[in-house]
C-alpha cells in the first residue's frame, strides 16, 4: 500500500469511518448515481465485475444483483469499511460477491479475470492515476468495459458547496490545496481525466457531465447531518479543531440552506457528476 499510504490511513481514521456511521444516508442519497454507473457499465447477467473503492458495500451488492450467474469482487483500501461490507453481504444473503483489502493502483490482478469494472466515487483517490488505470486494465479481459463516476466541480454541487460555505463562515477559511490532488473532487476536470485515461492506453473513452439528484433521507435535518459530517465541512472542522457547538451551528446553517430543495416532503439536491466509460 506504499503508493497510497495516506489514503489507507485516512479511510481507517475517524474521518473515513464516518462513512460507516452515515452509511444509510449516504447510500440513499447517492442511489441514483450508482444506478447511472451500473447502467453505463452495460453489465450482463454472467459478467465478472470489479468494484473499485467499494467502501461499505452498497455498490458491490447492487452490482451482484445484476449478475445472478456472475460474480463481483469489491476492492477497498480500508479494512474497517470492508468488514462492514462483508457483514452487509452476509445479512443480505448475497452469495456471488467477495471482498479484497488492496491498493487497486498496485494490486496484482488476475490478468483478464473480469469483464466489467465499476466505481462510484472510488477512482479519484490514486496518487498516480495513470499507473492505476494501467493496473486496473490488466484485470479486465480484452474488450472489457470500465464505468465510473466522480464529482464535478464543487461550484456545481450544493451537497459540497453549501456545507463548505457554512463551515468557513463559522470557522474561517482554510488553505486551498492542489485541486488535482487525490480526493473527492480530483477528477472534476473531465478533459484532464480523459487525457490520463488515454495515457494509460484505454480506448473508446467517453467523459461527460451527468446531472443527477441526490435523495438523502430524513428531510432537511437528515440531509444536513449527512452532508455536514462527511465532506468539506468535516475536513474544515478537522483542520480548525472545531467543537461540538461549531458542528451544530454548521449543521443548522446547512439545514436552512437545503430547505429550498424540499419537494413533496423529501429533499432532492441537484448534483453534477462526471461519468467516464472506456474499453480495454
Amino acid at each position: 500500500m506504499e503508493a497510497n499510504r495516506a489514503q489507507a490511513e485516512y479511510w481507517r481514521s475517524p474521518a473515513g469511518l464516518a462513512w460507516i456511521e452515515h452509511e444509510h444516508a449516504l447510500d440513499t442519497a447517492m442511489a441514483g448515481m450508482l444506478e447511472t454507473v451500473l447502467d453505463a457499465a452495460e453489465i450482463a447477467p454472467g459478467d465478472r465485475v470489479l468494484d473499485i473503492g467499494c467502501g461499505t458495500g452498497a455498490s458491490t451488492i447492487a452490482a451482484a444483483a445484476r449478475v445472478p450467474r456472475g460474480s463481483v469482487l469489491g476492492i477497498d483500501i480500508s479494512a474497517p469499511l470492508l468488514d462492514r461490507a462483508e457483514r452487509r453481504c452476509r445479512a443480505a444473503g448475497i452469495g456471488n460477491a467477495a471482498f479484497l483489502l488492496a491498493d487497486a493502483q498496485s494490486h496484482a490482478f488476475a490478468q483478464g479475470g473480469a469483464d466489467r469494472l465499476v466505481s462510484r466515487l472510488g477512482t479519484s483517490f490514486f496518487a498516480d492515476p495513470v499507473a492505476a488505470f494501467r493496473n486496473l486494465a490488466l484485470g479486465l479481459r480484452p474488450g472489457g468495459r470500465m464505468a465510473f463516476s466522480c464529482w464535478a466541480a464543487v461550484a456545481e454541487n450544493p451537497w459540497f458547496r453549501i456545507p463548505g460555505e457554512a463551515a468557513r463562515a463559522r470557522l474561517g477559511p482554510v488553505a486551498v490545496g492542489d485541486p488535482d490532488a487525490p480526493g473527492p473532487t480530483a477528477f472534476a476536470d473531465a478533459g484532464r481525466v480523459a487525457g490520463l485515461m488515454a495515457a494509460a492506453g484505454l480506448r473508446e473513452i467517453c467523459a461527460e457531465p451527468v446531472a443527477i439528484v441526490l435523495t438523502p433521507p430524513g428531510g432537511a435535518v437528515g440531509a444536513a447531518r449527512a452532508a455536514s459530517r462527511v465532506g468539506p465541512a468535516a475536513r474544515i472542522m478537522k483542520a480548525r479543531q472545531g467543537s461540538a457547538a461549531d458542528a451544530a451551528t454548521i449543521e443548522t446553517a446547512v439545514r436552512y440552506a437545503f430547505a429550498p430543495f424540499a419537494e413533496a416532503g423529501e429533499i432532492r439536491v441537484p448534483a453534477l457528476v462526471n461519468l467516464f466509460t472506456c474499453r480495454i
